[in-house]
């Protein structure tokens, strides 16, 4: 027969009906006659597909009688039918135990595998030794090592005895049903002390199961209790370091105030020290007092006798003191008479100033002769042969007569006993070629104190291009000698203003700079300089004005100075044959001065206008074309405006004619009436400009002999 074999199955832990699964050891069971093979005798050859009947009765009934045993004994326990249910379901060779079912790793399934791998530790040996019995010697079953043909078959039965043995046959299937009985009945006794073993193992885990929820419980409840111990232990660690915190500060404190007391106690120390030392000097000291106090009462009545020549000396040093006050007094008195005296002085000053510039003229005129400069100094080694200054008074100049003048001038010049035509003109005042411009700036100075005294003054330069112009007006800016007559007199306007301050008199000054290019006013100092200005009248007090100047209030030289600089970089200046740079426009400078006493109640209000004209020039001379030709006449033109308002206010008539160019529009109210007006006529050395010359000069002579009246002060 063939042998089916189970396997044991690893330990598993109890499902969740409690049931616990051991192993069991291998077994050999009969099976049934349908899967039964026969087995063939190797020395008996029986032919193909022929069938060998043999007779399993006995053998059935010996496997019926085992399940019986094995049924009956499965019904003292509980466990036993699952393992009959298990057996049902595979037959004689299915496994005794399943494999544990996944579930959460708890300490009771831990505890329940353990005490199945005990148990399973004890069955193991036993189960080894549940196998397929081995045949004894004696057994006609053996298969002794020299006697056992190689033929005999795997199952362990003898060599088949022959057909018509009968006998022996049935001997043989007695013995074999025998020893199949004897190992069925060995294996229902290990089955039921294995089945008893699985009870007592039931019983144990349940045992186990209880006690591990038991402890799971306990160890829960212990876990509460260390959590709250451990609260607990903190809270009373936390309070330990507050307390420890605290002691130690208090320690800190102690220590520090332990420190300061032996501190103080030192101190103490010293002083009583010092107090015991100063006790001993004052004891010497009180001795010494005693001793002196003898002297110091004689000393006493010696006092009191100066004391009182003292008082006597005080009362005398009063008596002086108030005469002196009485003095002083009378003293102030006198200088707040002389102060009054003072501003009335000031007032009749200006009263005489003005007398003094009306007899010497409301307008004067000044001709200057520049010297000859650079490669002009190589004709005659630099001296002026045709410009003679006869006179000691600085008043007369003369031209001697070229070859080239025309016959009609020589017919109304003089002859000398050389028979030499001379041109002579006199002014107010003639400037040779040596002179400096301080020296030029003195005789104009008075001039300037007029506008302070509220008057309204016009200095102006006249003359050809080339002449010395802008140097008589303007100069050079950054060297002091060199200054013009515009710097020099802002310089004394601020000093003089500063002057009178000490008299009660305070001035607000406003400058501003413009120039007249082809009779357009332009604004040097502003920003749109391409802006068309227009001039104005200011209605109720006959005054003209530019609107939209720009106008600058100014507080010193040096922000004046500043705004010359500019106004010379946009001036308009060209070149032509006469002149490299020659001024294309006339300048004019205007200082507005209001001033305003506080203690006399006085006020003034006065105009400076410097003006450097465009240089008069012959348009064949200076070879001027287009933008230059036009130029040239726009500035001829207002020059000769301007000789036509001198001619007209020479002969006094009643229409003046302002209007007819920009400049004398601008410049009415100072060429006449409420006006002190001088003018520089200024004269070429050149040889060449000697018709330039005349013809400037005797327009200057026109304006001399022009007399416009007394001049107004402007209140």
């Amino acid at each position: 027969m063939d042998e089916v074999t189970v396997e044991r199955k690893p330990l598993a832990t109890r499902n969740n009906a409690n049931v616990s699964k051991l192993p069991m050891s291998s077994t050999k069971l009969p099976m049934s006659s349908s899967r039964l093979k026969r087995a063939r005798s190797p020395d008996v050859c029986e032919p193909v597909g022929k069938k060998t009947k043999v007779d399993h009765s006995s053998n059935d009934s010996l496997l019926n009688s085992s399940k019986r045993s094995v049924s009956s004994s499965s019904l003292t326990k509980a466990p036993s039918s699952a393992l009959k249910s298990n057996m049902k379901k595979t037959g004689s060779s299915t496994n005794l135990m399943k494999k544990p079912a996944a579930g959460p790793v708890t300490s009771r399934n831990i505890q329940t595998v353990a005490a199945a791998r005990n148990a399973r530790s004890q069955i193991k040996p036993i189960a080894n030794t549940v196998a397929r019995p081995k045949p004894t010697p004696s057994s006609s079953f053996s298969r002794p090592a020299q006697n056992l043909d190689s033929s005999v078959v795997s199952t362990g039965m003898p060599k088949k005895r022959p057909a018509w043995d009968l006998k022996g046959r049935l001997q043989d299937m007695e013995t074999f049903v025998q020893k199949q009985a004897l190992d069925s009945s060995s294996l229902q006794n290990k089955m039921s002390e294995y089945l008893g073993r699985i009870a007592l193992l039931e019983s144990t885990n349940q045992k186990l199961s209880g006690d591990v929820e038991e402890k799971e419980v306990a160890t829960k409840h212990a876990g509460q209790s260390i959590q709250e111990l451990r609260n607990k232990l903190s809270a009373l660690e936390q309070q330990h370091q507050e307390s420890k915190r605290k002691l130690l500060n208090d320690i800190e404190d102690l220590e520090f105030q332990k420190q300061t007391l032996e501190r103080h106690k030192i101190t103490l120390e010293g002083d009583l020290a010092a107090s015991l030392k100063e006790i001993s000097q004052l004891k010497m000291t009180v001795s010494e007092l005693t001793s002196s106090q003898a002297t110091l009462r004689a000393e006493l009545e010696c006092t009191k006798v100066q004391l009182t020549s003292a008082h006597k000396n005080i009362a005398e040093r009063d008596d002086i003191i108030l005469e002196k006050i009485n003095i002083i007094r009378m003293r102030d008195e006198s200088i707040q008479d002389y102060q009054m005296r003072e501003r009335c002085h000031e007032t009749e000053r200006r009263k005489l100033h003005n007398t003094i510039q009306e007899l010497k003229g409301n307008i004067r005129v000044f001709c200057r002769v520049r010297p000859l400069l650079g490669e002009e100094q190589l004709g005659n080694n630099g001296i002026i042969n045709h410009i003679n200054f006869p006179d000691m008074d600085s008043k007369i100049i003369e031209l001697d007569k070229l070859a080239d003048v025309s016959v009609n001038e020589s017919m109304l010049s003089s002859k000398t006993a050389r028979g030499v035509s001379k041109y002579e003109f006199t002014f107010d005042k003639v400037f040779k070629p040596e002179s400096s411009q301080s020296e030029v700036f003195e005789e104009i100075s008075q001039l300037v104190q007029s506008a302070l005294d509220g008057y309204n003054v016009c200095i102006f330069a006249y003359g050809q291009t080339g002449s010395g112009k802008t140097f008589t007006m303007e100069g050079s800016l950054d060297t002091e000698s060199q200054l013009g007559m515009i710097p020099r007199a802002v310089k004394q306007i601020f000093k003089t203003s500063s002057d009178l301050s000490s008299k009660g008199w305070q001035y607000v000054m406003q400058a501003s700079m413009l120039e007249i290019y082809n009779e357009t006013i332009r604004d040097l100092l502003g920003k749109a300089r391409d802006e068309k200005l227009e001039i104005k009248m200011i209605k109720g007090d006959n005054d003209v004005h530019v609107p939209n100047l720009t106008i600058f209030e100014v507080k010193n030289e040096d922000q004046v100075l500043g705004l010359l600089r500019k106004a010379s970089e946009n001036r308009a200046v060209a070149e032509t044959k006469c002149n490299e740079h020659s001024s294309r426009s006339h300048s004019v400078f205007q200082l507005r001065l209001t001033g305003t006493n506080n203690i006399t109640g006085e006020s003034c209000k006065g105009m400076l206008n410097l003006v450097d004209l465009a240089g008069s020039e012959k348009v064949k001379d200076s070879g001027s074309e287009g933008l230059r030709l036009n130029e040239a006449n726009k500035i001829n033109s207002s020059l000769s405006h301007l000789q036509s308002v001198f001619l007209a206010l020479t002969k006094k008539d009643k229409h003046i004619p302002y209007r007819n160019s920009k400049l004398t529009h601008l410049l009415q109210n100072s060429l006449g009436g409420n006006s002190k007006t001088l003018m520089f006529v200024n004269v070429s050395p050149k040889e060449e400009c000697f018709s330039e010359s005349l013809t400037s000069l005797r327009f200057a002579t026109t304006v001399n002999q022009c007399n416009i009246g007394t001049a107004q002060k402007k209140k």
